[in-house]
């Protein structure tokens, strides 16, 4: 990518740009301030990037508070944005801001003044991605592949939907905004804490890994909350059992699958989930395996070939999308 300036920018500089530009908001903390003028004049690439992302974002947010940026003929994510739109279209992992909109206040006696910002994004992560999204509250969410969140900040609440997937929330504290997270059947409420929420199977999962959560309205039942404390997972279903959280479960982030005596089906499953390359069981496969290791996300062939040696197993490529896994015939 070249700036006006004449200047090529690698798109990492531009992502450490759209960083720093969502950490700087509502904050003025003199470390993180001391450390983005560091960054900034490290390199002279680093202030265009900044100043053309900043400059994007203001123009979207003036934008939409006027009548033409209220029209539905026009794109109300700044043109940065939109640029990953189309990135996310070509089955890549992208985060698409749906609008920054101010919102204003009439209040008795006083004339018509800003009284906050309102945020609305959606967060989306292509197959193989593990990605890092800073909010402006000051929290972190790290987004397994093929995940999809929609985030909603304003003055009074943080809202996000997790529609797929599985993600980590690090939360910022805030005392006059509930961190709010809402998964099919129930909403998990946490103010300054980190858990996970799992969507890939049947039924959510919520890991609570510094802190606590509260759980509430899960699966119609009672609006009174229940507490998941530091060190738990629960199953957000009918039973609502707490069991020990598995440290093989956390691991995800670090883009490495840790598996602890898992049913083979169940480690295909899972490494296919980052992969477009899949591996596959030949019918018939009957062997009662269970797989225990680490095995790096991104490499499926791996994965096949530890798997074959510890069991015995065939690999076969029928074709390019596929490895197979063959058991010996008996």
């Amino acid at each position: 990518m070249t700036e006006p300036e004449g200047m090529p920018i690698p798109q990492s500089i531009h992502d450490a740009a759209e960083k720093w530009l969502v950490s700087h908001a509502g904050h003025s903390d003199p470390a993180a301030e001391r450390a983005f003028t560091t960054w900034l004049e490290a390199d002279p690439r680093h202030r265009i990037a900044y100043d053309r992302i900043k400059r994007d974002w203001q123009l979207g947010t003036l934008l939409g508070e006027r009548p033409v940026g209220q029209t539905r003929s026009l794109g109300r994510a700044p043109f940065w944005m939109r640029q990953k739109t189309h990135i996310a279209a070509a089955g890549l992992g992208a985060a698409v801001l749906l609008g920054v909109v101010t919102v204003s206040l009439v209040r008795p006696g006083r004339p018509l003044a800003i009284s906050m910002t309102a945020q609305a994004a959606i967060y989306e992560t292509g197959v193989g991605e593990i990605r890092t999204v800073g909010l402006s509250d000051g929290s972190t969410v790290i987004l397994d592949t093929a995940t999809r969140l929609r985030v909603q900040l304003s003055g009074g609440d943080r809202r996000l939907d997790l529609e797929r997937g599985r993600a980590r929330f690090r939360v910022a504290a805030d005392s006059k905004r509930p961190f709010r997270v809402q998964v099919a059947g129930g909403e998990i409420i946490a103010h300054g804490t980190m858990f996970d929420v799992n969507m890939i199977g049947e039924k959510p999962v919520v890991t609570v890994l510094d802190g606590s959560v509260d759980l509430r309205g899960l699966d119609g039942a009672s609006d009174q909350a229940r507490t998941l404390p530091m060190g738990k997972s629960m199953t957000l279903d009918a039973s609502m059992a707490e069991r020990v959280a598995s440290p093989a479960e956390a691991r995800w982030v670090s883009g490495m699958l840790a598996l602890d005596g898992t049913p083979l089906a169940e480690a295909v499953a899972a490494i296919n989930r980052y992969n477009k390359v899949q591996v596959r069981l030949a019918e018939p496969f009957a062997l009662p395996v269970r797989v225990t290791g680490g095995f790096r996300v991104r490499d499926p062939e791996a994965f096949a070939r530890a798997v074959a040696t510890s069991f015995h197993l065939k690999v076969e490529r029928p074709d390019s999308d596929t490895i197979l896994l063959v058991a010996p015939a008996k």
